[in-house]
């Protein structure tokens, strides 16, 4: 066999394109229900971290979610009740569908919300948790691709702690956006629902709060039956 000819070359090409193209679609196949898993368990880990178990690991959150966890409800545009089976919507794939997680820990209930919009970059995402009052208890955000130590912030700590007291409702009773603010004046004011926003990520801060008034905004009406 001519080793140096073109005939060659184009043979032993095509046999290894098709040999790695074979060995990429089996490990992917074999490894999708490892994936599956733990996109599973970090859903799990957001919605711990929302009411306040920051310290859940992704391991550990299962076993927390089927703790803390009392039920799930599954709300229409409209905010009316069609089913259960929260935990199974993508909201990145299904529309008209909006999931409620409902837990209870030491003694309180929380109300969890998922939320989903666009940052800069990419897709961002979060999860809200109320209280029976209407007011945020706990808020978790991530990102696909924001900017390090700009918007890829809004994954951390102290900008999602701002959130922490803020009201869904104003005092007179009216739903209002969480809204991030550049160069926020408020202070300390809890009633107005807007807070801070990170210096020098102005537009995955608008992103976010698009995002939580899209995503908020279909359980207005089951929030006001919460109200007492």
């Amino acid at each position: 066999m001519n080793t140096e000819g073109n005939g060659y070359t184009f043979a032993f090409s095509t046999v290894m394109v098709v040999l790695v193209a074979t060995a990429l679609a089996f490990a992917a196949t074999a490894l999708k229900p490892a994936q599956d898993l733990n996109i599973k368990k970090e859903k799990m880990q957001y919605i711990m971290r929302s009411i306040g178990m920051k310290e859940i690991s992704r391991e550990e959150s299962p076993e927390a979610y089927k703790t803390y966890i009392k039920d799930t409800l599954v709300l229409d545009d409209q905010g009316v009740e069609i089913g259960k089976g929260a935990f199974a919507i993508d909201l990145a794939k299904v529309k008209g569908k909006h999931p409620i997680f409902i837990a209870e820990k030491e003694g309180q209930k929380f109300y969890v919300f998922p939320v989903r919009g666009m940052g800069l970059w990419d897709a961002i995402w979060g999860y809200v948790a109320v209280d029976e009052n209407q007011i945020v208890k706990g808020i978790v955000f991530d990102h696909k691709a924001e900017t390090p130590g700009l918007g890829g912030d809004i994954n951390r700590d102290f900008f999602q702690d701002r959130f922490i007291g803020e009201n869904i409702f104003s005092a007179n009773g009216e739903f209002q956006k969480l809204s991030v603010i550049k160069a926020y004046k408020g202070g300390d004011d809890k009633t107005d629902g807007k807070v801070d926003a990170i210096s020098g990520a102005t537009l995955t801060c608008n992103g976010v709060s698009k995002m939580l008034l899209d995503g908020l905004k279909p359980y207005e009406n089951y929030l006001k039956t919460l109200q007492k």
